[in-house]
């Protein structure tokens, strides 16, 4: 079994953004997500769900998650993600939050 650490980054929008998507024949755990406020004056609130395409189900990580301007707000607890599994992001502002994702993807 080959492991590989991969880092991901978007740009979060006010729709549902994808942030990684895990390959086929793929399984992964997700380490930590930032979500990086770039807004040096306004507050603002990100959602970020996970999409669990095995089961058809879609579960939230973070709900309205303030990140105050000028900061970063660190989700660093494991998620295992199998095959085909979408992390999705959505911010309250757009052009405002950076999303980055380190992942440890098992082949």
């Amino acid at each position: 079994m080959a492991s590989t650490f991969k880092n991901a980054a978007v740009a979060v929008g006010t729709s549902t953004t994808t942030v990684y998507t895990v390959p086929s024949s793929t399984t992964a755990v997700l380490h930590a997500i930032h979500l990086a406020n770039i807004d040096g004056t306004n507050s603002v609130k990100v959602d970020v769900t996970w999409v669990d395409t095995s089961a058809s189900a879609t579960w939230t990580l973070l709900k309205d998650a303030p990140v105050p301007a000028g900061s970063t707000l660190s989700f660093d607890k494991p998620v295992n993600l199998e095959a085909t599994d979408v992390l999705k992001a959505e911010a309250s502002a757009a052009g405002d939050v950076h999303c980055t994702i380190a992942v440890l993807e098992l082949t």
